[in-house]
């Protein structure tokens, strides 16, 4: 359905002593001559900023969604969702009519036909439709693709986002009666588990999964770093809370060349197994394994009893490093670990600036998924769109847009 608001329109530019709509089709992108970013000193409104972010990288994808050519422009529907969440709206309807009422918006967004100078805006069935079905099962296919252009971008202009990285969970409150979400006694509340990895620096969401609510974190671990890795992100260090310093996390971040940060417990104790002489007797017993080596390195040693299941004595050597580390001095070492809190504050902040738990209106943990999928979407847009304009600061903020 196309809504035409040619009245709006043109009472709009008269209002504004601006070109009538004749002309605007030659001079549209220069409505706004200049990227602004949104800071403390220069909120800038949310359709504005989108209207300057390129999602050409997206277009090879964009054309897998559509038999035939769209009525609506891929590109135009999905900063209209971005445009919602950041606008945090629930309700589908909502912004169609907001659209409807600002005419200036929907041209920001991309809604003005090139051949007829008219803004024709999509229903609510169409959005929702664009939203729900054509990026039905896709949500986590445009996340990857929309970090990896960050990163690539990112790294032309010097940032080397992925090097460090943190990881936490997050809960996240279901609606009532739904029937697959548990409730946690730690948390209090029912619902889900957001595990996230961020770069620790610049606070760019690398990385997301959506559990069970009582689902171990722990195991996040190792499917999350090594999807990083086959995208090219090399992560060098890995900073975890407590949920995630088991002798097998540990173990596996060591053998590919992370340096684990964790909470050195105080029930710990130095574990013999993890003494290089016990190591290097276990590895000698494998003498007849096609794979050992005389003479072996180290990290091969551990790599290779690592792969044999010895997780506890590889996890216990790096462990008794770091609580090595720790005993020699305290301080250096809880400065590193504590940057961990960074995440907490990240968390905290999308729920708070999204209203992720407000705005939230599915159930099931598969809906769920997708809804958090979008929303980080939303975060990694703004990330992109800062990039794109040779900004390095404040990456992920959107605070700012109003």
């Amino acid at each position: 359905m196309e809504i035409e608001i040619e009245t709006k329109i043109k009472n709009f530019w008269a209002s504004h002593d601006r070109m009538m709509p004749e002309t605007i089709l030659n001079n549209v992108e220069n409505i706004w001559k200049n990227f602004q970013d949104a800071t403390a000193e220069n909120p800038v409104n949310v359709d504005e900023f989108l209207s300057a972010l390129n999602l050409e990288c997206l277009q090879d994808f964009f054309k897998t969604l559509y038999r035939r050519e769209p009525d609506y422009p891929a590109e135009t529907m999905l900063k209209t969702l971005l445009f919602m969440n950041l606008k945090k709206m629930k309700f589908f309807p909502e912004v169609i009519r907001y659209l409807m009422s600002n005419p200036t918006v929907a041209i920001n967004l991309g809604f003005l036909k090139e051949e007829d100078g008219k803004v024709c805006i999509p229903s609510k069935q169409n959005l929702w439709y664009f939203c729900n079905i054509r990026l039905k099962d896709k949500w986590d296919v445009l996340f990857t693709m929309m970090r990896d252009e960050v990163i690539s971008i990112g790294k032309n202009l010097g940032l080397t986002l992925g090097e460090k990285t943190i990881e936490d969970a997050m809960p996240i409150q279901s609606l009532q009666r739904d029937l697959e979400a548990e409730y946690n006694t730690h948390y209090k509340v029912k619902g889900y588990k957001v595990d996230s990895v961020t770069d620790q620096n610049k606070g760019v969401p690398l990385s997301v999964k959506v559990t069970s609510i009582n689902a171990d974190e722990a195991k996040n671990l190792i499917p999350q770093l090594t999807e990083l890795h086959s995208s090219g992100i090399i992560v060098k260090e890995h900073t975890v809370d407590g949920g995630y310093d088991d002798y097998e996390m540990i173990g596996w971040m060591g053998i590919h060349g992370i340096q684990g940060c964790y909470r050195i417990h105080t029930n710990w104790v130095y574990n013999k197994k993890g003494e290089l002489e016990y190591i290097q007797d276990l590895y000698q017993k494998h003498w007849k394994d096609p794979e050992f080596k005389l003479y072996a390195p180290l990290q091969y040693i551990l790599q290779f009893l690592y792969n044999k299941g010895y997780t506890e004595e590889v996890g216990a050597f790096y462990r008794n490093q770091a609580m090595i580390q720790y005993t020699e001095n305290p301080a250096t070492y809880l400065k590193t670990y504590h940057v961990r809190s960074r995440q907490e504050g990240h968390h905290g902040y999308w729920k708070e600036h999204l209203e992720l738990e407000d705005r939230l209106r599915t159930k099931g943990l598969t809906r769920v998924t997708r809804y958090v999928l979008r929303n980080f979407c939303t975060i990694l847009a703004v990330v992109l769109c800062r990039l794109q304009h040779n900004q390095k600061e404040n990456l992920a903020s959107i605070v700012y847009l109003t």
